[in-house]
């Protein structure tokens, strides 16, 4: 099998053309692609027809599915084996079927919150609204390289506490560290693959670098934040049906814009497990 490989933005992303992932890839693609996606961290196919099991055979080659969390019952009857998360605002008798159903989502990293986050993660497109619902996605390797030197020596071993949601319960006013699943990692992380440096906090997620005073961390963790969402850093996707999108949540950080809540927007997500990050 052979493709060609587009690319998207200067900062990363690139398009593959010529396969048909409805298919079985033997082991060179597989090779190739993943080459492809360690190079530009993004990868996109467009017009793609996938049923669960053609999207969970691609998603195979490159690790094993990651077991969801469902948020309830309902999503679980929706998804019996556990390896497809819906994100999605259809609701059944009032209560949505999937997870993070409506507006905008602040840039993270898929489970920071988790020992061991998703390296990677496996969006399809089954149905999108006309408007709206773009994803962001920021190189936090090139958003480490452009931190001042003496600001990156600072930060050198230092780690952060990341909480489920974080943004979302300090804006209610209820956050529980207790109550919430969350995790320790390194300000800065090294790709295990690749040896690059990636910044490894998020807006969403990070509440604080560990032994450092409240205040410094806090302004800290804005320069950090505001130095991934720099727009020369972001590729943005705007979704068509049928697309199959697979990110690198080692070096990778990722948005969605809002959409209209009269419009129907139903994506498929596989999660590849990933390792302690360093």
């Amino acid at each position: 099998m052979t493709f060609d490989t587009i690319r998207l933005s200067p900062a990363l992303g690139a398009e593959v053309r010529g396969l048909d992932l409805s298919q079985p890839l033997d082991a060179p693609s597989v090779a190739a692609l993943r080459a492809a996606w360690l190079e530009h961290k993004v990868l996109v196919f467009r017009g793609q027809r996938l049923d669960v099991e053609a999207q969970a055979r691609f998603a195979a080659c490159f690790g094993p599915a990651s077991r969801t969390q469902a948020p309830d019952t309902r999503s679980r009857e929706h998804n019996p084996d556990r390896r497809v998360l819906l994100i999605t605002n259809i609701r059944e008798d009032g209560k949505p079927i999937g997870f993070l159903p409506d507006g905008e989502l602040q840039f993270h990293s898929d489970s920071a919150f988790l020992d061991r986050p998703l390296m990677a993660t496996v969006l399809y497109a089954v149905e999108i609204p006309d408007r709206g619902g773009e994803t962001l996605f920021a190189n936090a390797c090139m958003a480490c390289e452009s931190l001042d030197p003496g600001l990156r020596a600072r930060l050198e071993g230092r780690r952060a506490f990341n909480v489920y949601d974080y943004a979302t319960q300090v804006k209610s006013g209820t956050l529980d560290r207790a109550g919430l699943p969350q995790a320790v990692h390194p300000v800065i992380r090294t790709h295990p693959e690749t040896g690059a440096k990636a910044l490894y906090v998020n807006r969403l997620m990070t509440e604080e670098i560990l032994d450092m005073p409240p205040e410094e961390s806090a302004e800290v963790l804005d320069t950090l934040f505001a130095a991934v969402e720099r727009p020369e850093f972001v590729y943005e996707h705007v979704w068509r049906q049928g697309d199959l999108v697979i990110w690198d949540n080692r070096c990778t950080q990722h948005a969605r814009r809002d959409f209209p809540a009269d419009q129907t927007r139903l994506m498929r997500r596989i999660g590849i497990a990933g390792d302690v990050p360093v």
